[in-house]
């Protein structure tokens, strides 16, 4: 017997009226309608490059991810994330999720769509559209674009369809215009956030392969033979009329416009055919535009009026400066602590920073509290773990986390210790290294000499390398060390930590990391690097132990807050341990933008691309 447990939503009824297809809006306050009739623009400035991804699959900065968000991943979606921090099943759009139990412990999730759901140009969206997401996403063809094609692996029949083995998904079914499911392994039950199983977002399939058939007679959906990767070059791959580059079609609260590279800037204005986030909410900002401004002028914009609104502002300089517009009265503020931290990663998979004492010992190179106020003008905290201020399990744990976790700060001598332990103890012809005489400390590995020099790649006119560069290669000359830095663009650096395996050269990176609401740990830190490393695994970290305690937290009973909140500490244990990152601050971030944004209210998983969506212009 199958066991059906239907969520029939309560809130359905509540919703009715803002669903797609339906007339009447919630209204924002401030006597601004969620109406499309509102022409208004907001600029949004960002110190991060743009880049032509505006579909998900290939590069992940910071910028083209709120635009991607903002014209389909925060749209039409089965499951969304709250304000109140929590995934629920998004009444916007599923009127109905049934969860089914089956026999062999698997369990399929049942979705079935409101009426009148609408793409960005009027058209229907339909339960095919959604099907043939997952079917796009997770096949071979959209792996040979180079695109990140494995987030359905956790649906039966996933291996088999991945690997081009078969057409058919049979996890995945059609079932009508309105209906359509996911069947889950049943090794991957218990899961915390089980909820995300049901988590479905559409492409449309009339635009990415229109002359293509889905079929399912019940064994799976299945893809007719003239889906190909030829197809997928034209119709997604094309620089200028790609869905990758140019998504004219699309189902999230604006719609794309236009990108142009050489100025870094991207327009996009009011999907008038939005259905509503999940508590009715449409968009009132007729036009947004993300441009690319400086740390040195960004400031300035702001008092032009040339930028609205300034996101994710960090740093003492900065902050001052935009505290300074504030008490002007021509800037308002919003400020939280963030969901995130800047940070040194190691490559954890060759060279000297595979090994766990050369990373430490690098960690006790470095004054992080001195670092981070000198940073951060004193708007930062240094953290011990991988964990942000704002995060429930942080403050769940916060005494355990200031007992049990090393904090790593200057102290060369126990740096020096450290290497010797391991093994650090020759000099380049083999013999014993003796401090004052030879530089470079050495260590056989595989029969073979290895020199204790890390290779460092870092972006320009960026103020954490500069302040890197002034503390850290001096205290590693100190103990036996060499840092080389090497400075390249933005872009080439995270291509150089996606491929950090191989023959790779550099050795250890400076970026940022900003928590997912759904942290998947069970990736980010899963040992099998052929699979995760680089695209999750960015450190390359292979440790069994840590793998463990991730894929355990992974199976807890969903709901169950207090193992979770257990596991997480193990976790941040280990991972302390193993230092395959060196958070350097995490900060308070400042929003800074013009006192005519209103109801504009981010925090730090409330982010710019969510919070903007309720905001309204005076």
């Amino acid at each position: 017997m199958k066991k059906i447990l239907s969520l029939l939503l309560a809130s359905c009824m509540a919703f009715s009226l803002v669903a797609c297809g339906g007339e009447k809006q919630q209204n924002l306050g401030d006597g601004q309608s969620t109406g499309t009739n509102v022409k208004n623009e907001l600029v949004i400035g960002s110190t991060s490059d743009l880049n032509a991804d505006m579909m998900s699959g290939w590069t992940n900065i910071s910028t083209n991810k709120q635009i991607k968000s903002l014209i389909n991943e925060n749209g039409a979606s089965t499951v969304v994330f709250t304000k109140d921090g929590t995934f629920q099943v998004n009444p916007s759009v599923t009127e109905k999720l049934e969860t089914i139990e089956n026999e062999d412990g698997t369990k399929t999730f049942k979705v079935t769509l409101v009426d009148g759901l609408k793409w960005s140009d009027g058209s229907s969206i339909t339960a095919k559209d959604y099907v043939f997401a997952a079917l796009l996403t997770n096949s071979p063809e959209f792996g040979a674009l180079d695109a990140d094609n494995f987030s359905g692996q956790d649906y039966v029949g996933f291996e088999e369809f991945n690997a081009g083995e078969t057409k058919t998904f049979k996890g995945v079914n059609l079932i009508d215009e309105k209906t359509f499911s996911f069947t889950a392994k049943a090794d991957k039950f218990p899961f915390y956030y089980e909820i995300t199983l049901a988590s479905a977002s559409p492409y449309p399939m009339s635009v990415i392969a229109p002359e293509v058939e889905i079929t399912d007679d019940g064994s799976g959906a299945t893809l007719s033979d003239n889906f190909t990767v030829e197809l997928l070059q034209k119709t997604i791959n094309d620089p200028k009329t790609g869905y990758r580059y140019n998504p004219q079609v699309t189902s999230g609260p604006y719609k794309f416009v236009s990108f142009d590279l050489s100025s870094n800037q991207a327009v996009l204005e009011i999907n008038e055919n939005f259905c509503g986030t999940y508590d009715g909410v449409k968009p009132s900002i007729q036009k947004l535009i993300f441009k690319k401004v400086t740390d040195a002028t960004q400031m300035d914009e702001l008092k032009a009026g040339s930028v609205g609104l300034i996101a994710g502002v960090s740093g003492g300089t900065a902050i001052n400066s935009g505290l300074d517009l504030v008490d002007e009265g021509v800037a308002a503020y919003s400020s939280y602590p963030r969901a995130g931290y800047g940070k040194i990663i190691f490559a954890c998979n060759h060279g000297p920073t595979q090994f766990q004492a050369v990373r430490q010992a690098i960690a006790y190179c470095i004054d992080r509290d001195e670092f981070a106020k000198e940073y951060s003008g004193g708007f930062a905290k240094v953290v011990d773990g991988y964990y942000g201020l704002s995060q429930w399990e942080y403050k769940d744990n916060k005494d355990a986390i200031a007992d049990k976790l090393t904090h790593y700060t200057l102290n060369l001598e126990k740096a020096e210790q450290l290497l010797v332990e391991d093994g650090w103890t020759l000099n380049k012809d083999g013999k014993e290294f003796v401090k004052g005489t030879d530089d470079v400390r050495y260590k056989k590995v595989d029969g073979q000499l290895m020199p204790l020099v890390i290779e460092w790649a870092n972006t320009p006119n960026n103020p954490v390398s500069d302040l890197i560069s002034r503390t850290l290669p001096d205290s590693m000359a100190q103990i036996g060390m060499k840092l080389n830095s090497t400075t390249v663009e933005f872009g080439v650096l995270i291509q150089n930590v996606q491929q950090a395996g191989g023959e790779q050269k550099y050795h250890m990176f400076n970026l940022a990391t900003g928590f997912a609401p759904q942290s998947a740990v069970w990736y980010y830190y899963n040992k099998d690097l052929k699979t995760y490393g680089g695209a999750y695994n960015q450190a390359f970290i292979a440790d069994d132990q840590l793998h463990n305690i991730a894929q355990e937290m992974r199976a807890v009973k969903s709901g169950d807050n207090e193992t979770w909140s257990k596991k997480w500490l193990e976790l941040e244990i280990r991972w302390n341990e193993l230092v395959p990152e060196l958070p350097l601050y995490s900060d308070e971030y400042h929003e800074f933008y013009t006192p005519n944004l209103k109801n504009y209210t981010p925090d730090g998983l409330w982010s710019t691309e969510k919070a903007i969506v309720y905001a309204s212009m005076s």
